[in-house]
């Protein structure tokens, strides 16, 4: 009999070709419980998926749990994979009622809030910045007193670089704060959801990467947990931030020396331990700072464009997710031969409108591109204070190391052509 998946899902990359892998790889059954407004691919994506298997397409959050269990009320189920942090509590709760393998509920509040996170690694002597948080603009003076200038501004929940500032003065640290918090309450994760905030120390340009200066001093780190146990997907480096704070994209491998690849492996799993996570992918964020490596976040959940980054050494990172949730040991990636790029290139952050796209064709057939997507066409306006409404165009490359590969970026940069409007005046490159 086949093993069936029950996916809690919504905007993730997990999308209908992925879905396919999944069944087609493991040979499995799937059914999907969808958060309907939470979906990056509206009725489309649901038609597609709904192909593969049963979809029960919910509205609220709320629904999410009692619609799974009256599924399995009258199913079998094997496994349960959260496709998404938004639906991670759910998965969760459901996976828990089942007798199902997945990261506990008790470890939940710090797979999805910083400052509860950040309180259990601070128990645990896990290296992290300083940080404290803001509930409005009341409470800056005591978080300066705990938190230098500069620093960094994001929600206690958010994801994708969503209202994350670098702010530099108190003047400014109010107007992001203001500004963040009124963008965060029109669209929190969930409904209901406060917009409380936390500031937190800046740390950077003391210890580059060591490869290459046009590399972020930021790593990735990728686990599968199997019943406890911590297998290790990659380290991946990161692009420099795009301006306000913006999350630029993955490469894979790091191209660390061993020893620092060691160091930022060993903190990044002593942080996973340490918030409870148990089984399933996990992701999380280190910096690099002359003291040594320091955890910035742990998430229950795959790094968002690292499964397009894999890819192209012939790993499936989330049909290995898949098997993991349903009870099997992941098989893990082989030597990473070469390296691997996903690229977001963002508008600028004062940009009003893009007046002219040009180039992609050209820049596509770059050897080593293998995918140039263009997300914003003539017309639109980029909206800075929500990066996915700001991606100019989306880069996949491989090459055979890593200085190629930035090479390429570099070289596809040049040739892609976005023109911009930044007030009432003439169209400016």
């Amino acid at each position: 009999m086949k093993k069936r998946l029950l996916v809690l899902h919504a905007v993730s990359p997990l999308g209908p070709e992925e879905a396919e892998r999944v069944v087609e790889t493991l040979g499995v059954d799937i059914a999907l419980v969808v958060l309907g407004p939470r979906t990056a691919g509206g009725p489309a994506e649901l038609e597609r998926l709904a192909r593969l298997g049963p979809v029960i397409e919910v509205t609220d959050c709320a629904e999410l749990v009692p619609a799974a269990l009256e599924f399995a009320a009258g199913h079998r189920v094997d496994g349960v994979l959260a496709s998404s942090e938004l639906v991670l509590a759910e998965a969760a709760a459901v996976a828990g009622a089942l007798g199902l393998p997945h990261h506990p509920t008790r470890a939940v509040p710090a797979l999805l809030r910083k400052d509860v996170q950040r309180e259990r690694l601070r128990a645990a002597g896990i290296p992290t910045p300083a940080w404290a948080v803001l509930h409005g603009p009341q409470d800056i003076p005591r978080a300066l007193r705990t938190v230098p200038l500069p620093a960094v501004l994001k929600p206690v929940r958010g994801m994708g670089s969503t209202t994350t500032f670098a702010v530099a003065t108190p003047a400014e640290l109010e107007h992001c704060l203001r500004e963040g918090q009124r963008v965060y309450a029109e669209d929190p994760p969930q409904p209901g959801e406060p917009p409380v905030f936390q500031l937190e120390e800046y740390l950077g340009g003391d210890r580059p990467h060591p490869e290459d200066p046009r590399l972020d001093d930021m790593f990735s780190v990728e686990f599968l947990m199997f019943e406890g146990e911590v297998h290790h997907v990659v380290v991946g480096a990161k692009p420099p931030k795009a301006p306000p704070f913006r999350d630029a994209g993955h490469i894979v491998p790091s191209a660390l020396p061993p020893r620092l690849h060691d160091e930022v492996a060993g903190v990044a799993e002593r942080a996973v331990r340490a918030v409870g996570a148990y089984h399933g992918a996990v992701h999380v964020e280190v910096k690099l700072s002359a003291a040594g490596p320091r955890v910035i976040e742990v998430n229950g959940r795959f790094g968002f464009a690292l499964p397009l980054a894999l890819r192209p050494f012939g790993y499936d990172y989330l049909t290995d997710a898949a098997r993991v949730a349903l009870g099997e040991r992941p098989l893990l990636p082989d030597r990473l031969d070469g390296a691997s790029l996903v690229l977001r290139a963002y508008a600028p952050a004062d940009a009003r409108e893009v007046t002219a796209v040009r180039g992609i064709r050209e820049a596509a057939r770059l050897e080593g591109v293998l995918h140039l997507v263009p997300l914003l066409a003539a017309g639109q306006r980029p909206d800075p204070m929500r990066p996915a409404g700001s991606i100019a165009y989306l880069l996949c490359a491989r090459a055979p190391d890593l200085p190629s590969l930035l090479d390429l970026a570099d070289r596809v940069a040049e040739r892609v052509e976005i023109s911009y409007r930044f007030g009432e005046d003439e169209p400016a490159a």
